[in-house]
């Protein structure tokens, strides 16, 4: 889901999270967003990005493990935070 701010993308992705794994479905949200909109509440916490975690490793990607960047969240959803680009740019940069 992409578009305008302030529209609810995130706190629906959040609420269908739960709802799929409320129904027993393994769910994995990815939050694309500088400020972890998508992933904060269901954490509760800000978690650390993939870029952020790859580079505490100095990029060896092979001393990357899944615990290192996946978080359980509320309603045992897994949660995963890519980070991105600055507020109002999007997941591909686009202003």
């Amino acid at each position: 889901v992409y578009g305008k701010g302030g529209i609810g993308k995130s706190t629906l992705s959040c609420h269908l999270s739960i709802a799929f794994a409320k129904r027993g479905k393994r769910v994995l949200q990815i939050g694309c967003d500088p400020k972890h909109d998508s992933t904060f509440p269901l954490t509760g916490f800000l978690i650390p990005t993939i870029i952020d975690t790859l580079q505490a490793k100095d990029y060896h990607y092979e001393d990357v493990w899944p615990e290192d960047i996946i978080y359980q969240g509320y309603g045992g959803v897994d949660c995963v935070e890519a980070g991105g680009p600055p507020a109002g740019a999007g997941c591909g940069g686009y202003v």
